[in-house]
């Protein structure tokens, strides 16, 4: 075939065209700033902000023409005219606090109007106005007139009003005692209100740099001040000997100096540098930022923040600047037809990395700009960007479905193509360097190769559903994510077993630690599994951590989770705790993209699901390009300042800001406006509050939005307003403020009101209880009467019917057995012995009824009626009872002595005394082990039966209520309603001898035995 040579140079030369075109496309500058702009449309009170200062609580103070602001990084807060007594709402500047004794300790420094009134910024992050402070001033500065001067005291470079010491003197503090006056040629020093030294030169310029004094001469060369006869001249070192426009010849920087924080700063060529000291003693300079033109911005005023690298730039015309350095890059391909949308990718050298489009992106050397090119045309064309699994070479494995290829390092050539036997949803590859495959029809799969031949392997089917996800677990433990659920597979055992509480969620990756294997789900947040337990972590109060990707952790101990609405940063220590506590904090730090991303929406749901390069960087994906950020270099701006309140509303009007409030009684509403001192994102905020007090429990409820606590009407009494503020990352760690509140009482809540009208009550309750009570008794008793004797009747009836006479044909009966079973020759006597203890039980079973038809008739008379009291004839009696239990007694080898003396007697119901005593003798034979003993006495006049049993001992409890006496029957009767659960025989024995007026005593005697006393009365015997 003949080759037109003319049509192949015109491809080529358009070939070049194109990767020119490409290529040009591919180089971004980055920006390494963020910056916010404020003006009157957007907070500020008017756009003239003429010094920027910072206070000891964080909080920033601007110098407007419409007052003096407050910024706590989220709102303006504007002290003007309508709540100062000032005359004019411009505002100079600042100036310090006097040292020496004259200062005031309540205000750390102060706002100069045009009118020469000095506003005081109060340690609360409120202001008032101080009007001694002149006359304060006028003594501690040696030339200060009488007639108060806008110049007296050295503002800030550069200057509003040009400075003119050959016409006036101006007045600089340096610390707490020492103050400089620079007044013609001369600085003169003073400490404790006396001259130190005085240095002399051409000054166009005087500043201190923290307390050390510096000038700027006639020739733009710095000075530094001393006590020598010469002053030293420094030469710069730093960053700004780098400025292509820097010269040690001509200083051609503009200085700008802030006269309250005694910090310098340098401008040169659209570059801004911090000016301080270094250990050796010279000036150093530090770059802060770069290309912006000061010229064009009317940039007259400088407040740098250190610790969190806020800039802050005050603008005569322009408002107010918040510039901050950017803790992330985005990397994206610049030509048209690129698709900027990323999932897997794969580290290529340190400084870059592969996509699953094919596409290589990186930063130069210096980390300014980005390096972009399409590097695989065949996987563009392939057109699968969620799954890379890296060998150990730089190789990777990349496809889907059916087709899989092996590529090497640099994506530019296939080295492997295979057609897999099952549709491949997923691949991984494990500490060991195995390549896992997880397909669509429940299986698993391991690639194996021989003599450079590779071939998939079937090792486990399993109830996965579509596998979407493979992860590194423990050991040989690989977890696995479907369609069914998640599941975690032993590569040794090949044993398979399925998580519970992971049905129907969508897993998007698995990060294993030692603490266990962390799971990130979309739309349920992020999990743990450890030691077979599962713990859900809670989401941050948006919802947005729902929808997690991935979690990478940094070597400081952090998680960095990206979701669809940003990326959070969080301490794992502080996971861990809630997992051993879920009442501990969990702190997420939330990122977006004013951070610097392109958009909030981070992709997830491929493998891998972040990248770290060999330089620490970490590559996100997004939907717009890779984030790439060093976690190692990122300080977290955490909210770690105080709260204060910034007003309080009491029914729309303002209230002076204290801790302590008296609140009248008829308020309907209290508001209270809280801030905290935070540049950073308004979300990492979390305030909550409880209001406890007046039995009120501490219940945390969360400051609103606006940062607005509202307090509706409450009863009066003595409360306690506490609210606070997570400060970051340490578990529980919190800053509190406590406002205390006093509602006032009405009158009709007063002490005095509230006893008359209770006695009153109490007296008119008294008489109503006493007239109702006594109709319902009256009605009751008749009605009670009649039941009682019914149900008494019936009961008696039933016994005598039901249970007597069966009783009595079974004694009968028993007696015509035994005797005939006596009369034998030639009888059993086992059989004559159980004839005998049947008869002797059937004979005490029928005492003991006749004995409860007897208590029982006796609870249907009244008092007079219900004993029949006379001389009973104890040892009779005794011996009677002794014989009923003789039988079970002999059964037991139990012995019963009767010593009762013969004609003992006492003066008692013979039928109920004999109930008592039988129950004591059958309670003794209870628990008695050889031996019981009845006996009498007579003891102080009082008769007594004595029953001692040989068991162990009678409870305390039970002896302390048998021995509590009582002063009537019908008080006995209130309390035994509820008898404590004594046996039915022992209610009836205490029940007997309450209404035989015998007192019953029992005791514990040397032997451990149980020794009851029935005490009668011998004047009545």
């Amino acid at each position: 075939m003949r080759i037109d040579l003319v049509i192949v140079l015109r491809w080529f030369l358009c070939l070049m065209l194109v990767a020119f075109h490409t290529k040009a496309q591919q180089q971004q500058e980055l920006s390494a700033y963020r910056l916010q702009h404020f003006t009157d449309e957007n907070g500020l009170p008017q756009n003239s902000v003429k010094a920027v200062m910072e206070d000891k609580n964080g909080f920033y103070w601007l110098a407007t023409e419409a007052g003096v602001v407050r910024f706590d990084g989220q709102k303006f807060l504007t002290f003007d005219r309508s709540n100062l007594p000032i005359f004019s709402n411009r505002i100079r500047g600042f100036v310090p606090a006097l040292p020496g004794p004259n200062a005031n300790p309540a205000f750390e420094f102060y706002a100069l109007t045009e009118n020469n009134q000095y506003i005081g910024i109060l340690n609360n992050g409120l202001v008032a106005s101080d009007t001694a402070f002149y006359e304060k001033y006028r003594t501690t500065d040696p030339f200060a007139g009488k007639n108060v001067r806008h110049n007296s005291m050295l503002g800030s470079v550069p200057e509003q009003y040009p400075s003119d010491p050959m016409a006036e003197h101006y007045f600089a503090v340096s610390d707490s005692r020492t103050f400089f006056i620079w007044k013609q040629k001369t600085v003169s020093s003073y400490k404790d209100g006396k001259l130190i030294y005085t240095a002399t030169g051409s000054f166009k310029d005087f500043f201190l740099i923290g307390s050390q004094p510096y000038a700027l001469d006639s020739a733009g060369t710095i000075i530094q001040i001393t006590k020598k006869t010469t002053n030293k001249v420094q030469f710069l070192e730093g960053d700004i000997v780098h400025n292509r426009m820097y010269s040690r010849q001509k200083s051609n920087f503009k200085l700008y100096w802030n006269n309250v924080a005694r910090c310098a700063f340098l401008y040169l060529n659209k570059s801004f540098y911090t000016l301080e000291e270094s250990g050796n003693g010279r000036l150093t300079t530090k770059l802060i930022l770069k290309d912006y033109d000061f010229a064009d911005l009317d940039i007259v005023a400088a407040h740098y923040d250190r610790t969190s690298g806020a800039l802050l730039l005050g603008s005569s015309t322009k408002g107010l600047f918040l510039i901050k350095s950017k803790n992330f890059q985005m990397l994206k391909l610049a030509s048209k037809d690129a698709d900027n949308a990323y999932y897997a990718q794969k580290p290529a050298g340190k400084r870059a990395v592969i996509t699953g489009q094919g596409y290589q992106l990186g930063l130069n050397a210096t980390g300014s700009q980005v390096v972009a090119s399409k590097v695989s045309a065949f996987m563009e064309n392939f057109a699968y960007k969620f799954a890379i699994a890296m060998n150990p070479d730089s190789s990777f494995w990349f496809g889907i479905g059916y087709n899989l290829f092996k590529l090497d390092k640099t994506a530019k050539k296939v080295l492997v193509r295979l057609k897999l036997q099952d549709n491949a949803k997923a691949f991984f590859i494990d500490q060991q360097h195995r390549l896992w495959i997880g397909s669509e029809n429940n299986s698993l799969y391991q690639m194996e190769s021989s003599a450079g031949q590779y071939h998939t392997k079937l090792v486990v089917k399993a109830p996965f559903g579509g596998v979407s996800i493979i992860g590194q677990g423990a050991a040989d433990m690989l977890f696995i994510g479907g369609t069914k659920g998640v599941f975690t597979f032993n590569v040794r055992t090949k044993a398979v077993q399925k998580l519970l509480n992971f049905n129907k969620m969508n897993i998007r990756s698995f990060y294993t630690t030692a603490d266990g294997t962390w799971i990130a789900t979309y739309g349920n947040g992020i999990f743990l599994f450890k030691n077979n337990r599962l713990i859900q972590f809670p989401l941050d109060k948006d919802r947005f951590l729902a929808t997690s990707h991935c979690i990478t952790e940094d070597a400081k101990g952090f998680f960095w989770i990206n979701t669809n609405r940003g990326l959070f940063q969080v301490a794992r220590q502080q996971l861990l705790d809630y997992a051993r506590n879920n009442k501990n904090l969990v702190y997420y730090l939330y990122y977006d993209r004013s951070q610097g991303f392109a958009t909030n929406e981070f992709n997830g749901g491929c493998q891998p699901c972040s990248v770290r390069l060999g330089d620490g960087i970490v590559s996100l994906p997004s939907m717009d390009g890779l984030v790439w950020f060093s976690p190692n270099q990122i300080m977290a701006e955490l909210p770690g300042k105080g709260i204060f309140i910034t007003s309080i509303n009491l029914d729309r009007k303002e209230i002076r800001v204290t801790d302590t409030l008296k609140i009248p009684r008829e308020f309907e509403q209290l508001r209270l406006q809280v801030t905290t001192p935070y540049l950073g994102h308004v979300k990492n905020i979390q305030m909550h509050y409880s209001l406890s007090g007046e039995g009120r429990e501490q219940k945390w409820f969360p400051v609103n939005a606006d940062f607005v606590i509202p307090i509706p009407k409450i009863s009066y009494g003595n409360y306690k307003l506490t609210i606070r503020k997570v400060n970051g990352f340490k578990t529980n760690d919190y800053t509190y403020k406590t406002i205390r509140l006093t509602i006032a009482r009405a009158w009709y809540e007063t002490w005095w009101f509230r006893s008359v009208l209770a006695l009153l009550i109490l007296g008119l309750f008294f008489m109503a209880v006493k007239w109702r009570t006594g109709y319902l008794v009256k009605k009751e008793r008749k009605d009670n009467l009649l039941r009682h004797y019914r149900v008494i009747s019936q009961i008696v009836a039933a016994v005598n019917h039901d249970i007597q006479t069966p009783l009595h044909y079974i004694g009968y009966s028993l007696r015509q057995i035994n005797a005939y079973l006596h009369k034998q020759d030639n009888g059993n006597p086992l059989i004559t012995r159980m004839s005998d203890e049947s008869l002797n039980t059937s004979e005490r079973v029928g005492t003991l009824t006749k004995n409860l038809l007897d208590y029982i008739k006796i609870q249907n008379k009244n008092s007079s009626s219900r004993t029949h009291m006379c001389h009973v004839e104890v040892r009779e009696m005794v011996s009677g009872i002794c014989e009923l239990f003789s039988a079970i007694a002999g059964f037991r080898g139990i012995t019963i002595r009767n010593e009762v003396e013969p004609g003992f007697e006492v003066w008692s119901d013979p039928s109920l005394l004999s109930i008592v005593i039988h129950n004591l003798l059958d309670n003794a034979l209870k628990i008695s082990a050889s031996e019981i003993i009845i006996s009498t006495n007579i003891i102080a006049g009082k008769k007594q039966i004595i029953i001692e049993d040989s068991g162990t001992g009678m409870p305390e409890d039970l002896m302390k209520w048998l021995n509590k006496s009582y002063r009537s029957y019908e008080e006995w009767l209130k309390i035994s309603l509820y008898p404590e659960q004594k046996g039915i025989g022992l209610v009836i024995l205490k029940d007997l001898c309450v209404l035989l007026r015998i007192d019953i005593i029992a005791s514990i005697n040397a032997k451990n035995h149980t020794t009851v006393r029935l005490m009668f009365d011998q004047r009545k015997g």
